[in-house]
C-alpha cells in the first residue's frame, strides 16, 4: 500500500493540474517556470562543487568533501528535453554523494525548442568519452531521469555504434524510452497518471527531434540495440505513462537473454525516487546499493 505522504501528493498532483503544466509551457513560449539552473544552496553545503564549461554551457561537478570513491557518474537531467535543472535534483545528487562518495558529473545539456538531439549529443558525447578514459569503464555510471533516462541509454547505444567503450552501469530513473508514445498501453495508464500527459510529451518530442524521424534510436532508444552495453537498471511507477515503456524494454531485454533489473514500484508517480516519502528512500537506497555495489 503506498504510503499516505505519496497520495497526498498524488492529490496535490491533481489539484494543480500537473498533467498541463508542459502543455501551458508551450502555449507562453516560457520553459523555466521551475528551473535551477545553479546548484542548490543544501547542495553547495553537502558538497564540493566545481564549474567548467563545454561547448559554451554549464557542467558541474559534484564531489565529496571528505573522501572518494572511484566512482564517476555522468548524470542527465529530465524535463522533456526542454526543462532545465530543478531543486530536487539538486538535492537528489548530493545525497548521491553523501552516502557513496562518488563524484557527478552533471551538464546543462542543449534544450529544445531552441536546440535539438543532435546539439545535446555533441556536447554530451565527448563528455562521456573523456569521463571514461579518467574513471575508466568499470567506475563510470551513465544516469538520468524521465528525459535523461532516454538521453543516458540512447547515448550508451550511440557509443556502442561507434565501437566506443561502455559504461560498467546505466541506471535509468523513469525514463522516457520512446518519444512516439504509440505504445497503447499508454493510453490505459494516462487517467492513473497526475503527473504526465500524452499530448504535452508529443509536443516536446518533436520540438527535440527537430526533422529527424521520432523512431531514430537516439530519440527513442526502445528501438536501439542492448547486446554490449553496460549493466541496465529501471526504476518505474506504476502511475507512470512512460512505466508502459519501461516494461517493454524490460521485455524486451528479456528475449534477447539481456538481464535488466528492473524495479516497478506499484501506485508510485514519475520520478518518485527524487523526493522524500517512504518509497522515495526506498528506492534511493536500492539506487546507492547499485553505485557502491
Amino acid at each position: 500500500m503506498a504510503s499516505v505522504e505519496s497520495k497526498l501528493f498524488n492529490i496535490l498532483l491533481r489539484l494543480i493540474n500537473k498533467k498541463k503544466f508542459l502543455e501551458m509551457q508551450f502555449a507562453f513560449g516560457k520553459f523555466d517556470f521551475y528551473n535551477s539552473r545553479e546548484p542548490s544552496r543544501e547542495a553547495r553545503r553537502a558538497c564540493h562543487i566545481e564549474r567548467h564549461f563545454l561547448n559554451g554551457r554549464n557542467v558541474f561537478t559534484m564531489s565529496p568533501k571528505h573522501g572518494r570513491s572511484n566512482k564517476h557518474i555522468l548524470y542527465l537531467h529530465g524535463g522533456a528535453y526542454v526543462q532545465n535543472f530543478v531543486r530536487q535534483h539538486w538535492n537528489f545528487l548530493s545525497m548521491l554523494v553523501r552516502h557513496t562518495h562518488c563524484t557527478i558529473t552533471a551538464p546543462d545539456y542543449p534544450l529544445a525548442p531552441k536546440y535539438t538531439y543532435r546539439d545535446a549529443f555533441d556536447m554530451v558525447s565527448p563528455l562521456y568519452t573523456q569521463l571514461i578514459q579518467k574513471a575508466g569503464s568499470v567506475n563510470t555510471i551513465l544516469m538520468g531521469d524521465s528525459a535523461g533516462g532516454g538521453f543516458a541509454l540512447a547515448l550508451a547505444q550511440k557509443k556502442k555504434n561507434d565501437n566506443e567503450i561502455q559504461s560498467g552501469k546505466i541506471i535509468l530513473l523513469s525514463p522516457w524510452l520512446d518519444l512516439t508514445l504509440k505504445n497503447p498501453e499508454i493510453e490505459a495508464l494516462d487517467p492513473l497518471d497526475p503527473f504526465l500527459s500524452i499530448q504535452g510529451l508529443r509536443k516536446a518530442g518533436r520540438a527535440y527531434a527537430g526533422n529527424s524521424d521520432l523512431d531514430n534510436y537516439m530519440l527513442s532508444p526502445i528501438n536501439g540495440p542492448l547486446e554490449g552495453l553496460g549493466e541496465i537498471t529501471i526504476f518505474s511507477g506504476s502511475r507512470d505513462i512512460l512505466c508502459a515503456d519501461a516494461r517493454r524494454l524490460n521485455l524486451l531485454g528479456k528475449a534477447k537473454g539481456i538481464n535488466i533489473k528492473y524495479h516497478e514500484y506499484k501506485d508510485m508517480v514519475h520520478v518518485w525516487m527524487l523526493l522524500n516519502f517512504t518509497e522515495s528512500k526506498k528506492a534511493q537506497k536500492e539506487i546507492i546499493a547499485l553505485i557502491n555495489g
